[in-house]
């Protein structure tokens, strides 16, 4: 199953409005020996939004030959555009594909579910719901997910973790779906109260701060999971400010995967 365990979403290094394949390789390199369970391509991280097709296909181009399990992001502002980008990430061997609600349009539900369930038909990867009402202004009902949840091609869900995740969980879990989870400084106490995966914004830069917390998680062991968590409330802190977006594009320039952000962003 790809969408479960540590899941680490890495920025796609941007230079003068281009994409700097030199920096792409070497990023790819380390987070393919960085034990991670899967890496998240081209999703919000990434920079989709930013990325004409060409340049999207080309990057998933460049993660192709990489060990380590990746999905593929394919949202899109158009139905057409992320079926497209579905079967480019199946030619260049993604083994599961995450899309979010992005329209320049608010959606009505029904359109909603069939934006979804039509990638679903058409992907032979299997696809991952991705709640981000942050991004979207859109979010996703629970009667819509049971109704997306129904369709066999759909597998996972990615939502926003609370700070008190209980409740949450408890609801998901009622869903025939991998129930996994962003917003890291949440996501500790989300995977030890039963989420299938942690799709994080920070372990696609700095995959050695997380990496040990999963596998503590995955041991059993929370207590250790929960102290090596609280020593990152700096970081926490700061990706709270700043949004994760900018502080994971500050820590790649810091580890000289030299980057900027899109204008008008920075």
């Amino acid at each position: 199953m790809i969408f479960t365990g540590l899941s680490g979403f890495p920025i796609t290094p941007l230079q003068n409005g281009r994409v700097d394949f030199e920096i792409l390789r070497r990023i790819r390199d380390h987070l393919d020996g960085a034990g991670l369970d899967s890496i998240g391509v081209l999703g919000s991280t990434g920079s989709f939004a930013y990325l004409s097709e060409p340049e999207r296909a080309l990057v998933m181009e460049c993660w192709s030959d990489i060990q380590t399990p990746w999905i593929a992001g394919v949202s899109a502002t158009s139905t057409a555009e992320s079926l497209r980008q579905a079967k480019i990430a199946a030619r260049n061997g993604a083994r599961g594909i995450i899309a979010n609600a992005f329209s320049y349009i608010p959606l009505r539900e029904h359109e909603l579910e069939r934006y979804f369930l039509e990638i679903a038909d058409a992907s032979p990867l299997p696809l991952c719901v991705y709640d981000n009402p942050v991004n979207t202004g859109q979010t996703l009902s629970l009667a819509l997910l049971q109704r997306l949840a129904a369709h066999p091609n759909v597998q996972a869900l990615k939502v926003f973790a609370q700070a008190d995740n209980a409740e949450q969980h408890a609801q998901l879990a009622e869903l025939s779906l991998a129930a996994g989870y962003a917003v890291d400084w949440n996501c500790c106490e989300a995977m030890i109260g039963g989420g299938a995966a942690w799709y994080s914004t920070l372990a696609g830069t700095r995959p050695e701060w997380l990496v040990p917390i999963m596998q503590a998680i995955k041991a059993g062991d929370h207590v250790t999971a929960r102290a090596q968590n609280a020593e990152l409330e700096p970081v926490w802190g700061a990706m709270r400010e700043q949004t994760g977006y900018r502080y994971v594009h500050q820590q790649a320039n810091e580890r000289g995967w030299v980057c900027e952000m899109p204008g008008p962003l920075g």
